[in-house]
């Protein structure tokens, strides 16, 4: 197999005492990602820390993480990572999405995000998603309160559930990405429930969260299979 160079885009950093356990969240992709992906080298840049980003020719490809903020807001280093984007795509330089990076993707291409008027998605959901095999149904992770409510040009939904419809975007060129958590353990996502229910998160919302993580099976293996071969199908085709 050919050799990938790819690049993870910190957007957000791992809550404070709780790196030590879990790692950081470029850590979480290399995990879940890197058995499906042997033959891919993983560094990492980290704009919410300051960090500039690379090249946007300087890998063959590139991963955005999740993020507390919103991808709306008007930071420096949000408008550059929009910029970036576009550059990579231009260059055609595979990107694939999780959360912050899947909305920051639909901003960047014309698409639209918004804090949801239906609340925060915490736990596990069903979701449909055509990612292998039509309206296939998996359980998976989730933890955000924003979703991308205008589709841009140049995507399809291929995936959602019944509280984010727009929860998996395909586009016409190399960019894929997901409102979910792929990379996140159950025990980080109860935890995080724990820490911010009552506070952040509304109390019952923070308890069905939790009763959902025993009640709804995640597997994310299969998902990394699939973003395996979305990396490799943009990489050989260059």
């Amino acid at each position: 197999m050919k050799a990938l160079s790819l690049c993870i885009i910190e957007n957000g950093l791992v809550p404070d005492g709780l790196k030590s356990r879990f790692g950081s969240y470029p850590d979480m992709i290399r995990q879940w990602l890197s058995p499906s992906l042997p033959e891919a080298s993983f560094d990492e840049c980290s704009p919410v820390s300051g960090e500039a980003l690379p090249a946007a020719d300087a890998y063959d490809g590139y991963l955005l993480t999740g993020s507390r903020h919103s991808s709306y807001e008007d930071g420096d280093w949000i408008r550059d990572i929009r910029q970036f984007l576009r550059q990579a795509i231009d260059l055609e330089r595979p990107v694939f999405g999780i959360c912050f990076g899947h909305q920051i993707m639909a901003d960047a291409f014309g698409g639209q995000t918004i804090k949801a008027d239906n609340g925060w998605g915490v736990g596990a959901q069903e979701y449909t998603a055509s990612l292998g095999m039509p309206n296939d149904k998996a359980g998976v992770f989730v933890f955000h309160q924003d979703q991308v409510t205008s589709v841009p040009p140049a995507a399809k939904v291929i995936g959602g559930s019944a509280h984010c419809p727009n929860g998996v975007l395909e586009y016409s060129f190399p960019a894929l990405s997901v409102q979910f958590h792929p990379e996140f353990p159950a025990e980080y996502v109860e935890t995080l429930a724990n820490k911010y229910g009552g506070d952040v998160i509304p109390t019952d919302t923070s308890q069905a969260a939790i009763a959902s993580l025993k009640n709804i099976p995640v597997d994310n293996t299969r998902l990394a299979s699939n973003v395996a071969g979305f990396f490799r199908k943009w990489t050989e085709s260059g």
